[in-house]
């Protein structure tokens, strides 16, 4: 086996690339800034953690590859079977898709559950160490500067530092990472795409009245800009709950108040929402949290130097509203173990091919997002030439989805990253689309 490996940082995705590493290296050692975590409850200096979040079918099965078992025991601890197609209430482009019991049967869950399943598993593993309070300033390179053999790390109670070297070192350090700067003397240009969607979350919970019914588990109102830029999204949790949120993009102002938020429910395109606070009580203040913009690090088009891998929200942070997150850190995890299954030198063509496997993973879900948000006039960002087509192409998916439910399935299983792009591009879709067209012509 290898000796030791570093990850800096114990989020979701340091934890996932934890376990990914645990069975290739002796020792596996979690930098973590924040304290000591051991409860269900919100995790300090996690502003999403109070938020929803969305585990994707194809993160749900690699989470489930890396930890056995893994969702039953979400389940047993009252993680939430649901079934897409049938459970969602979505309304999109001016239309409410059709609900029917479909092929994907996923678990839902709140963040702090799902993180803490996911700290339990790590902490019984024998060969995973993580250190609370520790900052990590620099990282250490060998003396031709082509190499990480560790990292400069200081302790944020006693603030003495010290050097721990490492075969390699795994930056999950999250949207805040400090790579970029990190990788300076190295000498190393990484591109950065952004585009400046300047969007804010408001999330507050809620229990139902007694004697309440709803028939669906989930609502989304996606934002279809730009007839309609706002969006909400009602997420059943564990413990009776609904996490209610709303978002807005390019500076909207957030509901901080009691007022403000029933104000905004009615901005929404359909009186839905507003009718599901009539039957709730809020249980959790209102917590907001604001995403300048999302950015994707082109890690895969440089020569990194050997011995650095960065994962997760490091390498790409994407549009929350989407819920991509979570599930591509977990598929990036598992691209880690089986890349380890037969390397035992981490060189450059090592780390080269890794984030190139990873670029793979990141693409689909990055373009699915900034084809849809570059819809919104006021949104900085590239504008390709191709771009164009794909809006109007994905807006044609998205109406015919609402009625059509061969082409739902085939929308969700590319939303969910268990089919590519080109299965919205089958023959049945075309003719869809160009059936809806001449009907069209004919009005």
């Amino acid at each position: 086996m290898l000796e030791r490996a570093i990850i800096i940082g114990g989020s979701i995705a340091g934890k996932l690339a934890a376990k990914a590493l645990s069975t290739s290296f002796r020792e596996v050692i979690i930098l973590e800034t924040g304290p000591r975590w051991d409860e269900k409850t919100p995790r300090k200096r996690v502003p999403q953690t109070y938020h929803p979040h969305v585990l994707l079918k194809g993160g749900e099965e690699a989470i489930e590859e890396l930890f056995p078992r893994f969702l039953d025991e979400l389940i047993a601890d009252g993680g939430i079977i649901t079934n897409f197609t049938r459970d969602l209430k979505w309304h999109h482009f001016g239309a409410w898709k059709q609900q029917f019991t479909g092929e994907l049967v996923m678990v839902q869950q709140s963040r702090p559950m799902l993180e803490w399943h996911l700290q339990q598993r790590i902490n019984n593993i024998a060969n995973i160490e993580t250190k609370y309070g520790m900052r990590v300033d620099r990282l250490l390179a060998n003396s031709r500067y082509n190499q990480v053999i560790g990292v400069n790390v200081r302790s944020l109670q006693t603030n003495e530092e010290e050097n721990m070297t490492a075969d390699l070192v795994v930056d999950a350090s999250g949207f805040g990472s400090n790579v970029m700067n990190w990788l300076k003397p190295f000498r190393v240009n990484v591109v950065e795409e952004k585009v400046a969607i300047k969007l804010f979350y408001a999330t507050r919970y809620f229990r139902l009245h007694h004697h309440e019914e709803l028939d669906w588990c989930n609502m989304l109102i996606s934002p279809s800009f730009p007839e309609n830029p706002y969006g909400a999204f009602i997420q059943t949790v564990e413990g009776d709950r609904f996490s209610v949120t709303f978002s807005g993009y390019a500076n909207e102002q957030p509901p901080k108040t009691e007022n403000a938020f029933q104000a905004y429910a009615k901005k929404l395109p359909t009186s839905e929402v507003t009718k599901f606070l009539a039957k709730a009580d809020p249980i959790s203040k209102i917590n907001i949290h604001k995403i300048p913009y999302q950015v994707r690090r082109r890690f895969d088009l440089v020569n990194l130097p050997a011995g650095l891998l960065v994962i997760g929200d490091a390498h790409c942070r994407f549009d929350p509203v989407f819920g991509q997150g979570i599930s591509v850190a977990a598929m990036e995890a598992l691209a880690l173990q089986e890349s380890l299954v037969e390397t035992r030198t981490f060189n450059r063509k090592f780390g080269r091919e890794f984030h190139r496997a990873i670029a793979k993973v990141i693409a689909t879900p990055w373009d699915m997002a900034t084809t849809e948000v570059l819809r919104h006039p006021d949104i900085k960002g590239d504008r390709s030439v191709i771009l164009p087509f794909k809006q109007w192409y994905s807006r044609k998916v998205y109406e015919l989805s609402a009625v059509d439910p061969e082409i739902y399935l085939r929308l969700v299983k590319v939303m969910n990253l268990m089919e590519p792009p080109t299965h919205l591009f089958h023959p049945s879709v075309g003719n869809a689309i160009l059936t809806s067209k001449k009907q069209s012509r004919k009005v």
